[in-house]
C-alpha cells in the first residue's frame, strides 16, 4: 500500500521541544516509572462499540489527506452518538480543499508543511467558519488532481453554502506552541510529559473523540514507526519509551494524524493502557490486530492504538469536534 502522512509539526520550535523533552527524560526519568493518584478506568472504553459495523474504515489512497479524515471521523462519530443513528458520510475531499484555499497557514509555517498538508488548528478554522457536507457532494478523489483543475464540485458556490450551513463548535483545541492564525484563549497549551494522556482520557469520558497528531519516528531500516511492519500487521505503533520498542530516532518534524475512539486499561503500561485510534489506511493497517475487546466491539482490523505513554510524551496537537447543529 501507498503510505502518505500530509502533517508535520505544529512549528518547527515544536519539533525541536519534543526532541529535547525526550532527552532530558532518557537523562532523569525512568521510562517505567509509575505515576501515583491518576484515576484511570478499569473498563475499555469503546465510543464506537455500537455503531462500528455501520462505519467501516476509510482509506486515503495514499493523499496527505490525515487531518481531513481523523478531523470528520470524530465528527462522525460524535453525530451518531447523538443521534442514536448510523454515522453519515462527510467529505474529506471537500473539508481538505477548504482547510488548504480558506484557511491557509502563514508563510512562514507553510514553508514547513509538505505541498498540500495541513494542520490541525486549520481544521478548527474550517469546522467553525466553512463547515461541511456530505460525500455526496464532493466525493473523494484518491488521485492528486492539479489545484488549477477548473470546475471542481468542492468548490462550486452551492456546495460551499451548503457547508455554511453546516458549521461546527469545537469542543477544545491543543497545541504545543500557538498558532498565528488562532487567538490565544481558544488554545490549550500542551506541555510534553505533562499529563496530556489524562486531558485526551477525559475527552474519552464525556463521550467525545478526539483528532490527534503525534511525530514520526525513524527506525534503522528507514521506515517509520508506523510503517514497520509490526505495526502495519497489529496496528500497535511504538514509540521510543515502549517496553520492547525497537530503537527508533527522532521525533521527526513529520508525523501523522488519526481520530482516538477508545481506551483499553493495562496495568503493565507504565501511564495505564493503550488508547484506540481509528486510522484513514483502509483494512490493510492492522491486518493482524489483536485489540483486546470486550463482547460488543467488532473487528479491528483498520484501527490500532498508541501508549498513554506515547500520547503522553509526544502528542503535539489534538482537536476535540463538536456535532453539526
Amino acid at each position: 500500500m501507498v503510505v502518505s502522512f500530509g502533517s508535520r509539526a505544529p512549528s518547527k520550535k515544536t519539533a525541536n521541544d519534543l526532541r529535547k523533552s525526550r532527552a532530558a527524560r532518557s537523562l532523569h526519568q525512568p521510562a517505567t516509572t509509575k505515576r501515583s493518584a491518576r484515576k484511570l478506568p478499569t473498563q475499555p472504553i469503546r465510543l464506537d462499540a455500537q455503531i462500528a459495523h455501520h462505519w467501516p474504515v476509510r482509506d486515503q489512497f495514499g493523499r496527505g489527506t490525515c487531518v481531513a479524515f481523523a478531523t470528520l471521523a470524530a465528527v462522525e462519530l460524535v453525530r451518531a452518538r447523538q443521534t442514536d443513528m448510523p454515522p453519515e458520510r462527510l467529505s474529506e475531499q471537500f473539508f481538505h480543499h477548504i482547510m488548504l484555499e480558506q484557511h491557509p497557514l502563514s508563510k512562514d509555517v507553510a514553508a514547513e508543511v509538505p505541498v498540500g498538508g495541513v494542520l490541525l488548528h486549520q481544521a478548527w478554522l474550517a469546522l467553525t467558519h466553512s463547515g461541511v457536507v456530505g460525500a455526496e457532494h464532493a466525493p473523494y478523489k484518491p488521485a492528486r488532481f492539479d489545484n488549477t483543475e477548473s470546475a471542481r464540485p468542492e468548490s462550486s458556490s452551492d456546495v460551499i453554502a451548503r457547508a455554511g450551513q453546516n458549521k461546527i463548535a469545537p469542543k477544545a483545541y491543543g497545541t504545543i506552541g500557538a498558532p498565528t492564525e488562532m487567538d490565544d484563549q481558544h488554545v490549550e497549551k500542551i506541555t510534553p510529559g505533562a499529563q496530556t494522556e489524562l486531558t485526551i482520557l477525559g475527552f474519552l469520558q464525556a463521550g467525545l473523540p478526539v483528532a490527534l497528531g503525534v511525530p514520526l519516528f525513524q527506525h534503522p531500516s528507514g521506515l517509520s514507526n508506523w510503517t514497520l511492519p509490526s505495526a502495519m500487521r497489529s496496528g500497535v505503533v511504538p514509540c521510543p519509551e515502549d517496553e520492547g520498542a525497537p530503537v527508533l530516532d527522532g521525533p521527526r518534524d513529520d508525523g501523522h494524524v488519526v481520530c482516538i475512539t477508545g481506551f483499553i486499561p493495562d496495568p503493565q503500561e507504565p501511564l495505564g493502557g493503550w488508547f484506540v485510534f481509528r486510522n484513514s489506511w483502509g483494512l490493510d493497517f492492522a491486518s493482524h490486530a489483536t485489540i483486546p475487546t470486550d463482547e460488543t466491539s467488532i473487528q479491528t482490523r483498520g484501527y490500532g492504538m498508541l501508549s498513554a505513554t506515547h500520547i503522553n510524551a509526544y502528542c503535539w496537537e489534538y482537536l476535540v469536534p463538536g456535532a453539526p447543529s
